[in-house]
């Protein structure tokens, strides 16, 4: 709607005020599909599905005096469509190491905030198909709901890519499979232990770490082979883990591996925040964006030596967590902070940000093959930003029966994030090796 203006939500605004030229705050996001994707379709796709149905994609936050001092999203009167959207082509061989290069230069790179602040790369060459790399601040919206955002660009049916829908409302039946969004993660629930859990929230503490560096403008991003999902279902049958427990599980081993590899051969847990969808699948309507998540603090079994131990303590953990009320306490905390002084705003958020290592997201996708613009999509990562001295950003992502694992590290800290790779590789080997065993026994 043409001259549409809203004031910018402090839980919002905290994002703004959150950005440091070492740690941005965007969200960045990579789509892998088989074919070359043309850029005038694709162009065409976010003008009908992505623009004209979601106000805040022409907007910028810009300070305003009237009708009261604050921050309001405001029609961007200069908007071009074309300025957001990069066409590339890799250079040869067109490799994972030419893509995480190209990544790797924009990932301290800034938003335009005098423009809304999103872009997206269409990236020829990768492999023989075409990789999309988004960007998109976090004021915008929080991860689930850009997640679901970006996936309405894709149908199941190829031959829709040429007949885009009309209307309003979420169309195509992949949205009800994204409405399933975290669904792996824990949720909010009793809240008969809140004081208890506000003083963990205070008073834990993050344990020194090879890990734990001052933040650099340096990063990086690697990714894992898929996983089969299949491959887990022994696994899963003998353990009664889930798949986010066991994808956890085998992140903490890969974090132990590495921290042997940097001289820990007896490291503590890795603290490391995970976003809840605060929202629930019945609630999201098709305009709502924003940021309506909350963190909660998980220590990955990095300390438990077995493959084994460390599943079981991960279940344990994550079983834990979906009974606390630590998801809505932070939340609470997030709005919060969204009306103290901005500088205020930004020690409290570093404040408890300092208390983890890294983040972890992990997203349930749609289980049925979809398309873009009529080419299979193969692959998906999407990253959430790392907040203070934190090192790492792990994405774990379910799509077509598969797990697809990256890692986006602070390259001062860590160096050498393939071995985070081999790490989780090995991991999750050692633990579908174990599960016949663990059946009989």
């Amino acid at each position: 709607m043409p001259g549409h203006r809203s004031v910018v939500r402090p839980v919002d605004d905290v994002w703004l005020e959150m950005d440091q030229p070492d740690n941005l705050m965007v969200i960045e996001g990579l789509m892998v599909v088989d074919g070359d994707l043309d850029r005038a379709t694709y162009v065409e796709l976010l003008r009908e599905r992505l623009v004209e149905r979601f106000p805040r994609f022409r907007q910028r936050a810009a300070w305003s005096w009237w009708p009261y001092p604050s921050r309001w999203w405001s029609d961007d009167p200069d908007f071009d469509l074309e300025r957001h959207v990069l066409d590339v082509t890799l250079p040869e061989p067109g490799d994972d190491a030419a893509l995480q290069d190209h990544v790797a230069r924009y990932l301290s790179r800034a938003l335009d905030q005098q423009r809304p602040p999103w872009e997206v790369h269409v990236i020829h060459g990768y492999h023989g198909g075409t990789a999309v790399y988004t960007r998109l601040h976090h004021a915008l919206a929080d991860g689930t709901a850009l997640f679901k955002v970006i996936m309405s660009l894709a149908d199941e049916d190829p031959l829709r890519a040429a007949r885009p829908p009309s209307g309003g409302g979420w169309s195509f039946p992949l949205l009800r499979a994204a409405a399933h969004t975290v669904k792996g993660l824990p949720g909010a629930g009793r809240l008969v232990t809140a004081p208890a859990v506000a003083e963990h929230l205070v008073l834990a503490k993050r344990p020194e770490s090879p890990l734990a560096v001052a933040p650099h403008h340096d990063k990086r991003v690697v990714w894992a082979a898929p996983i089969d999902v299949a491959e887990l279902r022994p696994l899963r049958r003998a353990t009664g883990a889930t798949v986010t427990d066991v994808v956890m599980s085998a992140l903490a081993g890969s974090l132990r591996r590495w921290l042997a590899t940097h001289g820990d051969d007896d490291p503590d847990d890795v603290p490391t925040m995970v976003p809840v969808d605060l929202r629930g699948a019945e609630s999201m309507r098709p305009d709502e964006l924003g940021n309506q998540f909350a963190l909660v603090l998980l220590d990955l079994p990095a300390s438990v030596g077995s493959p084994l131990g460390r599943l079981v303590e991960t279940s344990t953990r994550m079983r834990a967590i979906k009974e606390s009320p630590e998801a809505w306490l932070t939340y609470g905390l997030l709005q919060g902070m969204g009306f103290l002084h901005p500088r205020v705003r930004v020690l409290a958020t570093d404040f408890f940000a300092r208390k983890a290592t890294g983040v972890t997201t992990s997203v349930r996708g749609p289980d049925a093959p979809l398309h873009l613009a009529g080419l299979p999509i193969t692959r998906l990562w999407g990253w959430a930003p790392m907040s203070a001295d934190q090192s790492f950003s792990t994405s774990i992502i379910g799509y077509g029966g598969q797990v697809h694992v990256g890692f986006k590290v602070d390259a001062t800290a860590v160096p050498d994030p393939e071995v985070l790779v081999a790490g989780l590789a090995a991991e999750v080997a050692a633990m579908t090796t174990l599960a016949p065993a663990t059946e009989a026994g």
